[in-house]
């Protein structure tokens, strides 16, 4: 397809996913999702339910998170991981609780063992699970290259980044220009933090090969859940953008 519709960060918050996705043509264009689609938000089940039906239905593309990096990282070592999986900032216990039917995750947990859940989940999600698995690390679109986090600024191919930094990079990338070629577009690092009015908007580095399109969803007040939508030899972006109590909007800029 000449197009495609990236959708950033959606942390269980399918409701704003549902409602982003009435913009995307799935006819002209090729959805892409950046990854985390876990964790803080109530509904992480139901959001990789929705994925996993437009991956098989419509072919989206779909990239790995450090949320998907950390969720499956718990399930190997529950013991070592919950503390810091379950920390509110983290986020993991709501996307737990979207497992199961208890009203509450400290319900949950009176009545089952870290292993016990842990067992459970796998057992009763193996699509899931599986899916999780063989999410992609990026995907190349010349001259746009579409990530989670971000890739390491010092090399001229983005291929030589580290694993991990494709997931879990922040200011290292985005505070300083890349020698690699390509326009990076990523979501990991909420735009509020970046832009310097403190907006959700979606970012644009001063060297425009950056575009940050995580605008904090349902997590942060006011925050947004954005659609950017990418043409062949074109310039402008289109954005569409959805936010909890607030009016969807449309917006179109023009790359230097």
């Amino acid at each position: 397809m000449d197009k495609v519709f990236a959708i950033g960060d959606i942390h269980g918050s399918y409701e704003l996913l549902e409602r982003l996705l009435q913009y995307w043509n799935q006819e002209e264009e090729q959805l892409v999702f950046l990854g985390d689609y876990i964790d803080r938000g109530p509904d992480s089940v139901k959001v990789l339910q929705k994925v996993i039906q437009l991956s098989k239905d419509f072919d989206a593309i779909t990239l790995s998170g450090n949320h998907e990096q950390l969720f499956l990282n718990w399930l190997e070592k529950p013991e070592e991981i919950s503390e810091f999986y379950f920390n509110p900032k983290v986020g993991g216990a709501a996307t737990i609780q979207s497992f199961y039917s208890e009203p509450s995750f400290n319900q949950i947990l009176d009545s089952y063992s870290i292993d016990e859940i842990t067992e459970t989940i796998q057992e009763n999600n193996v699509e899931i699970i599986q899916f999780l698995k063989h999410l992609r690390r990026f995907y190349h679109w010349d001259p746009f290259l579409f990530v989670h986090a971000g890739i390491d600024a010092k090399v001229e191919n983005f291929r030589d980044t580290k694993k991990d930094d494709f997931y879990w990079v922040r200011e290292e990338f985005y505070s300083t220009p890349h020698l690699a070629r390509e326009i990076v577009v990523f979501g990991h690092t909420p735009t509020i933090l970046i832009n310097e009015d403190k907006s959700s908007k979606v970012w644009i580095s001063p060297c425009s090969k950056k575009i940050g399109i995580d605008g904090g969803g349902a997590i942060y007040e006011r925050g947004r859940l954005h659609g950017v939508v990418f043409a062949k030899d074109s310039n402008e972006i289109k954005i569409h953008s959805v936010g909890v109590n607030e009016e969807p909007t449309i917006e179109t800029i023009e790359l230097s």
